[in-house]
């Protein structure tokens, strides 16, 4: 493995993925085309097997359109208790996955699965990406921030967990868990977006972190325009609050900067997501038709900050 790593990072295959690690990893081949892959699976969040398979398709995607690629093939990533949930259980989550799959238009050509005392499903995904990689730390001075969809799918989930979450709510949080990606990577496209990435597990704040490498830069959040679910601010109100979300926090802490009565807000920002929207990094001009554009990809976006010059911390919260 070590010299194929090394004999690839010579020959320039490998575009992004060895010294640069990435929310995918990038390769060349001799014909020119440049492919991208990714992987992910995760326990059940919700009681649906079905949606639970939609949602961890779409969050296996997700990674590819954050690159700005389109996928084309999938494999299944299977672990399954066999005494303790049959297998028909099991079909209805193949069958959430494989219904997401076919509607971005990506083929599931095989996988594999073991056996295992917790239930854990996913895919590993092959894209093409015929025009830009979007790497997510490109990020530049004077570029707007743009998220594509609003924060509080973790701590709705642990909510789901403890029984208390409403149908309304989990219906709502499911909807927005399987909303593909793919319309809000053309619109990152059509505004020129310098970087991009997709908010999951590290939270907003974790993986806006990520995309603010260079000393040279901060990004500021403006907290009132961070849209958060309603119905995630009411359980966090009442004290759901995921012990991996709060190791998001704490994790990036020393890199924050904000007033003490915004820590809850801090706190928000930092909840767990599950198949999250693109965060885009976008120079003002191209921002000129963005309502229209907007239009066109029925899609939606919220300017939440901005890339600045460095102050205070790595990420100021304002």
């Amino acid at each position: 493995m070590s010299s194929f790593r090394q004999k690839n990072k010579d020959n320039n295959d490998v575009l992004v993925g060895l010294d640069s690690p990435d929310d995918g990893g990038v390769i060349q081949l001799p014909n020119g085309s440049k492919i991208v892959q990714t992987v992910d699976f995760f326990t059940p969040i919700l009681d649906d097997p079905y949606d639970w398979g939609r949602v961890a398709a779409t969050n296996a995607l997700s990674d590819i359109y954050a690159m700005g690629g389109h996928p084309i093939s999938a494999l299944q990533l299977v672990s399954w208790p066999r005494d303790e949930i049959g297998f028909d259980i099991l079909s209805k989550v193949i069958e959430g996955g494989a219904d997401v799959m076919a509607s971005a238009s990506c083929s599931v050509i095989g996988g594999h699965s073991i056996e295992d005392k917790e239930p854990k499903y996913g895919f590993a995904v092959t894209g093409i990406i015929n025009d830009k990689i979007y790497t997510k730390s490109n990020v530049q001075i004077g570029d707007k921030l743009f998220l594509s969809k609003p924060i509080g799918s973790g701590i709705i989930s642990s909510a789901i967990k403890k029984g208390i979450a409403s149908d309304s709510v989990i219906q709502e949080v499911t909807e927005i868990m399987t909303e593909l990606n793919d319309r809000a990577l053309e619109l990152a496209k059509k505004l020129d977006a310098n970087a991009i990435t997709d908010i999951t597990g590290f939270g907003l704040l974790g993986h806006l972190s990520e995309m603010i490498k260079d000393d040279s830069v901060s990004a500021e959040i403006f907290s009132e325009k961070v849209p958060v679910l309603d119905s995630a601010q009411e359980y966090f109100e009442n004290g759901i609050f995921s012990s991996g979300s709060q190791r998001n926090y704490d994790s990036i802490s020393s890199d924050l900067s904000f007033e003490k009565e915004l820590i809850d807000k801090v706190k928000l920002f930092s909840d767990a997501q599950t198949s999250g929207g693109l965060l885009m990094s976008v120079p003002d001009n191209g921002l000129n038709k963005i309502e229209e554009f907007l239009k066109d990809f029925n899609t939606k976006v919220w300017e939440i900050g901005r890339i600045t010059s460095r102050y205070n911390g790595k990420i100021n919260i304002i």
